[in-house]
């Protein structure tokens, strides 16, 4: 059994010393691994390239693919986090609103809102008269006045906005050099937009308030500060309602009508502050 394969290793060796040795068995030798080899090289230069082009692709896809995820990932955390900050600053205004005018204002959340025709007329807040609310109290904001508490449960209460075509203010002007005072008239809810006068309907989503009954000689300039003028024992004295837009004349010539925007934004309420434990406002 040894020596069949050491003869099998001397037959191998003797080939592999002729081969090497005459050049015309090397020759042939080569010529008969050409195709082979030949192959090889065009499978590499073909089909191993558009292989490895096409798993390239593929795995730059997937990280493509994972990058995006990423890209994704990090904008739902910055919008959460922006959130976040407005939710943040919305409390530090709450904390650090103190009103102008005196008296024991709580702050009520915005829990439903009511109305028609797309502009809410009121909004039910999450305080009531268990905590101190009564009938015709004032409900304001930081920017300004939001409107009158005219219904009140024990743990909810109803406030109808000074939008509302119901709604009655009465309001004085802060006219330039003078303070105010001066001017005086009542703010109507429910304001409509004048047909000659488009570009009120691409400022403004609510109806501008109507301010009647001013002094008809007085023209107060635009942006003039409408404030309440604590008469009618409902709104105390002071209170921000809006910003004057433009004046004119009545129909019967006798008083002066003007547009007023309200300076409180009554689409988006969220908190609104209620002033309790009587003063002016109670009835």
């Amino acid at each position: 059994m040894k020596q069949s394969k050491m003869w099998v290793w001397l037959l191998v060796l003797s080939l592999g010393a002729l081969l090497f040795a005459s050049p015309r068995v090397r020759d042939v030798a080569q010529e008969a691994v050409y195709p082979s080899a030949n192959a090889r090289l065009w499978f590499e230069r073909t089909v191993g390239v558009r292989a490895r082009a096409f798993f390239s692709r593929a795995r730059q896809g997937a990280r493509n693919d994972q990058l995006a995820r990423d890209v994704a990932r990090l904008q739902v955390v910055e919008a959460s986090a922006d959130a976040l900050g407005a939710e943040v600053d919305r409390l530090r205004a709450i904390l650090d609103f103190k009103p102008s005018v005196p008296g024991q204002w709580i702050a009520a959340p915005v829990l439903s809102r009511g109305g028609t025709s797309a502009v809410w007329q009121s909004v039910r807040l999450g305080k009531g008269s268990l905590q101190g609310v009564a009938k015709g109290a004032p409900a304001i904001i930081p920017d300004g006045v939001v409107g009158r508490v005219t219904d009140v449960s024990p743990h909810t209460c109803e406030v109808m906005l000074i939008s509302d075509p119901n709604s009655r203010v009465a309001c004085e002007l802060e006219t330039p050099g003078e303070g105010v005072g001066t001017v005086r008239g009542i703010l109507f809810g429910g304001g409509s937009r004048s047909a000659d006068d488009p570009h009120l309907t691409l400022l403004y989503v609510v109806d501008p308030l109507r301010l009647r009954y001013l002094d008809r000689d007085f023209t107060p300039p635009p942006r003039t500060r409408v404030v309440t003028s604590g008469l009618g024992l409902t709104f105390p004295k002071g209170l921000t309602i809006g910003y004057l837009l433009e004046s004119k004349l009545e129909s019967n010539g006798l008083s002066r009508e003007a547009s007023v925007v309200p300076a409180a934004d009554l689409t988006a309420l969220e908190t609104v502050f209620v002033l309790t434990g009587g003063g002016p406002h109670a009835p």
